[in-house]
């Protein structure tokens, strides 16, 4: 409020207590000269004229007092209904002040009896508070990136298949760092070689292939076995010297790889072949390629996908094993 705001207002109310002050003399002397000229009528003039004022008077003064306690109780409710009012505002703010520190107490005590590291938990919510709403691009985008890894962690909780458009590196590298006792993995051809070969636009020579190599490497010096299945369903690339250099460059970082023609298998169809790796026995990274258009570079991945419910994880084990056994060590 500005001060030429502040000197109307008091100006206003000035004006108002004047004008009810007015009323009320008004009214009591209204009063008063009735009773006085009705004393005057019904007693003699004459003697009795201290009486009649008195009289007057005393009608007076009690008007004056009943407008008076008569404005108190009207101020007295006015006061008590706003009271009121302030009163369930400050309810309400209170509850929900309540609410959201109970809310953020009992998510905090979550966070502690949590087996996940609770400072990796705690700065994550730090940090995210420190995200300024302007400018708004950013802002939204940092809450996008909250929300999709906050979804993830939720399905993953109710041990439900987590599913990602396209080609995610982040969930394959972070699983390989994550890795603690055994990866097994299958890998067709189709898939990670490129168009003429697997330097070609393919897996291994690409950002992602060596970040993943660099990955595996650290995983074996942790103690972690990996065993890798090359299925040749494009059995020319079997003598291909790149393949042949990729094989030694695996077995030079400890992968123990062996070589699948899946023709040599009964009753199996190119269709139900697939990419997957199995990470602790616990969970299956698997990838959707769609179909190759000509022979230049590797399929496109139509999505990604994490199973963690225990009896498909169970039958990737088993489809690995049976893989296994049937491929041949590389001669």
């Amino acid at each position: 409020m500005t001060p030429t705001q502040g000197s109307v207002v008091s100006v206003s109310d000035y004006v108002r207590n004047g004008q009810r002050i007015r009323l009320k003399i008004m009214i009591t002397a209204l009063f008063g000269g009735i009773t006085y000229g009705l004393s005057l009528l019904v007693d003699n003039p004459n003697q009795h004229v201290v009486l009649s004022i008195g009289t007057s008077l005393f009608i007076a003064g009690i008007v004056l007092v009943v407008q008076f306690l008569y404005e108190v109780d009207q101020r007295l409710e006015t006061m008590e209904e706003a009271y009121r009012t302030s009163a369930a505002a400050i309810e309400g703010r209170s509850s929900a002040g309540f609410k959201n520190g109970s809310e953020a107490t009992e998510a905090f005590a979550q966070v502690e009896a949590s087996a996940m590291k609770t400072d990796a938990m705690t700065k994550l919510v730090r940090n995210s508070t420190r995200v300024e709403a302007s400018p708004s691009l950013v802002f939204e985008f940092a809450e996008a990136e909250i929300a999709s890894p906050s979804e993830m962690l939720k399905t993953v909780s109710e041990g439900a298949d987590v599913t990602y458009e396209g080609e995610d590196r982040d969930w394959l590298l972070g699983l390989t760092k994550a890795a603690l006792a055994d990866i097994d993995a299958t890998s067709l051809t189709t898939v990670d070689a490129g168009g003429k070969g697997f330097t070609d636009g393919g897996l291994w020579s690409s950002d992602l292939g060596q970040r993943y190599l660099d990955a595996q490497r650290d995983a074996i010096k942790r103690g972690v076995t990996i065993r890798r299945i090359f299925i040749m369903d494009r059995p020319e690339l079997l003598t291909d010297p790149d393949f042949v250099s990729i094989c030694r460059l695996h077995a030079e970082l400890g992968i123990t790889v062996r070589v699948l023609d899946p023709s040599k298998i009964a009753g199996t169809r190119r269709g139900s072949l697939f990419d997957f790796v199995i990470f602790d026995g616990v969970l299956s990274y698997q990838t959707t390629p769609a179909s190759r258009v000509g022979d230049r570079t590797r399929p496109v991945i139509i999505n990604t996908q994490l199973v963690t419910r225990p009896l498909a994880v169970q039958d990737r084990i088993q489809r690995f094993q049976d893989l296994w056994k049937a491929a041949q060590d590389i001669e």
